[in-house]
């Protein structure tokens, strides 16, 4: 016989059993790049790009209590909010402990990069990295992101030498219009992301970039999920979370579907500049 005490009591059932399910939730915000084409970046108001896929595809296997969600971010204002404590975590930063000590630890390597410089055909830019003054030639001017720790030994002494000056720009897109323009010498970014930027620029506003070379490889970096390391946050999970994301992505980076990524935006890059 169906009483109210019965049906109060269901009911106060369901109502503790869809708390305990929400508590069991973790929701994880991970920060991303909005401005790194073809790694991470933002096209017609969708975040897009070779990290982010790579990362959606990881979170499938992870545990089912965390439901994760990806957030475009200026990568300056991003690096802020991991270092404030603000956010949890970031892509993709490549490992600089030193430099970024508010970053720790770092997830499994979701790709390497190469790092060149690409210049100006007037611009020899071995001349200019060197760790005394030239004193026949004025400083030249090289573009970079802002935020971008990319700099190897050798340019930072070069710098301090007064053969070269660092630029910061907003995007690898501003990058290269400043280069074209010839308001900056060279550009140091990830080959992929500037080959990219090139094509696109080529395509979209018929501009040519016959007088920019690859004027040197500068390192090979390996990009990361990088997670604050801010005291100023609670995040009880993230040492499950890390784990259990590493987990997935060694599972990830070993599939099919890992290596149709690469492809897919590889191809794009390929049939460009």
């Amino acid at each position: 016989m169906v009483t109210t005490k019965n049906i109060w009591l269901f009911f106060t059932i369901c109502f503790y059993s869809s708390l305990l399910h929400a508590e069991s939730i973790i929701n994880v915000n991970i920060l991303a790049d909005d401005s790194y084409p073809p790694y991470s970046y933002v096209e017609n108001g969708r975040l897009t790009g070779i990290y982010v896929d790579i990362l959606k595809g990881a979170v499938k296997l992870i545990p089912k209590r965390y439901k994760v969600t990806v957030s475009a971010i200026p990568w300056k204002r991003g690096l802020k909010k991991i270092k404030s404590g603000q956010s949890f975590a970031i892509i993709p930063p490549y490992k600089r402990p030193k430099e970024r000590p508010y970053i720790w630890p770092y997830s499994k390597a979701l790709l390497t990069e190469h790092v060149v410089a690409f210049c100006d055909k007037g611009i020899q830019l071995e001349q200019y990295i060197q760790a005394f003054k030239q004193a026949d030639f004025k400083p030249i001017t090289i573009g970079v992101n802002a935020g971008y720790i990319i700099l190897s030994r050798d340019f930072i002494q070069a710098k301090k030498a007064g053969n070269i000056v660092i630029s910061e720009n907003k995007s690898t897109h501003s990058n290269i219009l400043k280069l074209y323009s010839k308001r900056i010498d060279c550009y140091v970014n990830d080959r992929a992301s500037t080959l990219w930027e090139l094509s696109r620029a080529s395509v979209k506003s018929s501009v040519h970039f016959d007088d920019i070379y690859e004027a040197l490889l500068i390192m090979s970096q390996t990009a990361h999920i990088g997670y604050s390391n801010s005291k100023n946050t609670d995040f009880y999970y993230k040492e499950d979370f890390i784990k259990s994301m590493d987990i997935a992505l060694e599972t990830f980076l070993a599939s099919d579907e890992f290596h149709q990524i690469i492809n897919r935006y590889t191809v794009k890059v390929d049939n460009g500049f």
